[in-house]
């Protein structure tokens, strides 16, 4: 049986298409291994890249997508909306078929102790691979941010996982992780008061006391003019329609409402699924035997 992982590396360039486009043909390079998709937003000054395929080749063609962004992204004239303590953010690696959470912390390993070796950028490893407990969360890796982190990095318990104690001079530092299948899902108000936005973000995040492996943050989004609920959540402990309404429920409070949703990156049929029965009121509905493109 084939094994087949998916990365999903998030890298602090959201404007300059040229280097979207370098690291997006470095991820596609490799036989085994496929680009399915690329999220880029502007105002977040990031960009998701969806690597599927066989674990070998998957590693491979992330080591290369970073490759090019350490060589091309500069933290130091980095701003945007969303956290980050590197030119390679958030990079969770995902089981998907005939793969162990244990083996892709494996992955995982090897990748950290590659891209510091050969690369010189420090990694903190979290989620199931996270070496200490205070480092499962990613926020609690993510939250000094890059200015913060240069002056935190030299303190025993910031100690990364995979190199010394120093940032790359340009790249920073990467957060690399095993996880299970999480959907992005940003929901849009009319508004342009981040605070309303950060404050209906705590009734969603598990670290208030909300939802279990649910992230939830609120941002200002230039481009758009209007504030986002910038969601992070397991749709089979939380569907996405029960997070709208609850936002919905919370803009409510302030006079507000909801103007539109996104998914970034990649959704399981499953996760839409759910939402189009809840809203559409459908009683004995069977999406394994009523949807016509899974019947051809």
């Amino acid at each position: 049986m084939n094994k087949i992982i998916e990365c999903i590396p998030n890298f602090s360039e959201g404007k300059r298409q040229d280097v979207i486009d370098a690291i997006s043909n470095a991820a596609n390079s490799v036989p085994g291994a496929k680009l399915i998709n690329v999220n880029v937003d502007p105002s977040y000054n990031r960009c998701v890249h969806t690597i599927v395929g066989e674990p070998e080749a998957v590693l491979e063609a992330t080591f290369r997508a970073c490759q090019v962004a350490v060589e091309k992204i500069d933290m130091n004239c980095h701003h945007g909306e969303h956290p980050r303590i590197g030119a390679i953010d958030a990079s969770p690696i995902v089981p998907v078929e005939n793969v162990t959470i244990e083996e892709c912390v494996e992955y995982a390993n090897r990748l950290g102790e590659r891209i510091f070796c050969e690369l010189e950028v420090p990694v903190y490893l979290y989620e199931k691979a996270a070496k200490k407990e205070e480092r499962i969360k990613l926020q609690n890796i993510r939250h000094p941010e890059y200015e913060g982190l240069q002056q935190l990095i030299t303190q025993p318990e910031w100690l990364p996982d995979y190199g010394e104690a120093k940032l790359h001079p340009t790249a920073g530092a990467m957060p690399l992780g095993v996880r299970g299948p999480l959907v992005a899902f940003n929901v849009s108000l009319n508004t342009t008061d981040v605070k309303i936005a950060k404050k209906i973000a705590q009734c969603i995040r598990e670290a208030k006391g909300a939802f279990a492996e649910a992230r939830a943050i609120g941002v200002f989004v230039e481009e758009k003019q209007c504030v986002q609920v910038s969601c992070m959540i397991n749709h089979k402990i939380v569907p996405l329609y029960r997070i709208i309404e609850l936002v919905r429920m919370e803009a409510q409070r302030y006079g507000l409402s909801i103007i539109g949703t996104e998914v970034c990156g990649m959704i399981s049929k499953e996760a839409l699924m759910d939402s189009c029965a809840y809203y559409m009121q459908l009683e004995g509905f069977d999406p394994k035997a009523q949807i016509l493109e899974d019947q051809l």
